[in-house]
């Protein structure tokens, strides 16, 4: 699983629920693949500017297929699902912490333990 920062409104083409745009230059931009789990987080100042308060995580997604594309002479990946749910909203401290091993990197690969516990946590909702 990789958690990943998606915002209603940023510099990306990103369509809730149906794709996921990135440059394939940030922090592992290049090791997502097809079939990968995403679960979806709110920045902190999002979810504060649309009454969440401290709950961020919001979706997870199987991705599909990845296709780069051009774009303004950056390479930009766009990871489109096999199927997307709306889960939560919940908390970091509901999923059992926050997994993330750097919080300043937009996309983040969990651990596969940290992914377990989270899987267990947010499974009625799937």
């Amino acid at each position: 699983i990789f958690i990943v920062l998606q915002n209603l409104k940023d510099q990306y083409n990103d369509k809730k629920g149906i794709y996921y745009e990135y440059p394939t230059s940030i922090p592992n931009g290049k090791q997502v693949k097809t079939d990968d789990l995403l679960l979806f987080c709110y920045s902190k100042r999002h979810a504060l500017s649309i009454g969440l308060g401290d709950k961020r995580i919001y979706g997870i997604s199987k991705i599909k297929n990845i296709d780069i594309l051009d774009r303004n002479d950056k390479k930009m990946a766009l990871a489109s699902y096999a199927w997307y749910k709306n889960i939560g909203p919940y908390k970091f401290t509901e999923i059992g912490g926050d997994p993330r091993l750097n919080i300043q990197h937009s996309l983040n690969k969990i651990k596969d333990k940290d992914s377990i516990n989270i899987l267990s946590r947010i499974i009625g909702d799937i």
